[in-house]
């Protein structure tokens, strides 16, 4: 067994590859339903303990019920894949218990795992054999907009620490946007030059390489590469343009209170935590309370304070962007979309047009172009060159953001499929090629 692992921003999955054939999916339980891909967030309760005393994580479909159920009673993490970069985020305190940035990518994994229909066989399996697990192309990058490779390999080193404590020894890495070729290449007959544009939560990613039935006896993918770069901004970018013209207007972001004589402004920066969602959460605490508390008794916009602080107190983020991303994904299929959603005495139902959202992710897709052109420019590839055009992750359905390569590359050598799961399943056939007999 060949297994692949895909930790993501949002969604993470696992598949497994037997000595011949295609990859596939393995599903994970959740009640009577049966999932392809497990959420990455995680709620501790105060009530719940495990056996060393400490808050139990709930992870995945789990953490999302006892969130609904609990809500503001418990601690939801989000987005932890986002921190792996960050040296200033090392622990935090859950409970009056310590958690290390570590142990929490462990227990969405481990969850992961433990809900498979097949986690017997999987620990076993991970125990004694190798487990290629994704990466993007760029964790981060500098003010500069070169790749910051330090922070890169700090990311990577932690990944492999926290895999290493939920005891999978063997750990080796492949770029999320080459396991993807790997998917798209079963499907073919022939040799291509292809551009893999791999969209998460958080970066997206872009490799340029040869793939097809020439390519797949080769132990390692490294020579049939041309180039590989990415930016670090994706889905989450996207969301957080949404936030800021649909939410917090009605939340009120630009309107004034009174201290003393003196009228003010409302601060700003509850309204730009409220766009990154691994960060919202970590502002619910007294001191931010008491100031809303306080604001709220002389703001003109009482009503809209009093809602920007239930959704902090109550921890009502993952619910709002909840709300954002269904909106988002209506506005992939419909020239207009409601973002509907309900925190304290603010009841938020905002009509959104596509080409208004393309109009304020403009800078976000130009970043993307940006990107795409230095990566041809930088391996001296001609578009014309290029066979076909891969895109997958949830973003990769933003027409907007398909529009770059129809552009670019013609709308005939755009090509799609297994959007949530390609990386997954291509990691199980890298795993595969590199370790196979």
């Amino acid at each position: 067994m060949f297994i692949g692992l895909d930790f993501g921003t949002t969604n993470s999955a696992l598949a497994v590859a037997s000595p011949e054939g295609a990859s596939r999916l393995v599903p994970v339980r959740h009640g009577s339903e049966t999932l392809s891909t497990f959420r990455s967030i995680l709620y501790f309760d105060d009530d719940e303990r495990d056996a060393n005393g400490r808050p139990h994580a709930f992870a995945g479909p789990a953490a999302m019920d006892a969130y609904l159920e609990r809500g503001a009673e418990g601690r939801l993490i989000q987005s932890v894949k986002s921190y792996l970069a960050n040296p200033n985020f090392t622990s935090t305190s859950i409970f009056n218990s310590r958690f290390t940035l570590e142990n929490l990518v462990g227990f969405i994994v481990a969850r992961m795992i433990d809900a498979s229909e097949e986690a017997d066989t999987l620990t076993a399996e991970m125990l004694k054999s190798p487990v290629v697990v994704g990466r993007p192309a760029r964790f981060v990058r500098n003010s500069l907009g070169t790749p910051d490779s330090e922070h890169d390999e700090l990311a990577v080193s932690r990944l492999s620490a926290a895999l290493h404590g939920i005891r999978i020894p063997d750990v080796h890495f492949e770029f999320e946007p080459v396991a993807a070729a790997h998917a798209y290449e079963t499907s073919l007959d022939r040799d291509e030059l292809v551009l893999i544009g791999d969209f998460g939560g958080g970066t997206s990613d872009f490799c340029l390489l040869h793939v097809g039935p020439g390519m797949r006896k080769l132990r390692a993918r490294g020579e049939t590469i041309v180039g590989v770069s990415g930016v670090g901004l994706a889905g989450d970018a996207f969301d957080a343009r949404l936030i800021e013209h649909c939410v917090a207007p009605r939340l009120g972001k630009g309107t004034n209170y009174r201290s003393g004589t003196k009228v003010l402004p409302v601060p700003s920066w509850p309204y730009d935590t409220m766009k990154r969602r691994h960060e919202l959460s970590l502002i619910n605490t007294r001191r931010t309370r008491r100031m809303l508390e306080e604001i709220r008794q002389t703001a003109e916009a009482a009503d809209e304070v009093e809602g920007l602080a239930h959704l902090i107190g109550e921890e009502r983020g993952f619910a709002l962007y909840r709300a954002v991303e269904a909106a988002k994904v209506d506005l992939s299929a419909s020239e207009a979309a409601r973002l509907r959603f309900e925190v304290g005495p603010v009841a938020i139902d905002a009509p959104v047009r596509r080409a208004d959202f393309e109009q304020w992710i403009a800078p976000e897709l130009a970043e993307i172009s940006a990107c795409v052109e230095g990566l041809l420019e930088e391996t001296g590839t001609a578009p014309e060159t290029v066979d076909k055009v891969f895109l997958t992750g949830g973003s990769s359905f933003i027409p907007a953001v398909r529009g770059i390569f129809a552009s670019r590359f013609g709308h005939e050598k755009i090509s799609g499929g297994g959007e949530l799961t390609s990386v997954a399943t291509g990691l199980a056939l890298a795993a595969r090629q590199r370790f196979g007999d």
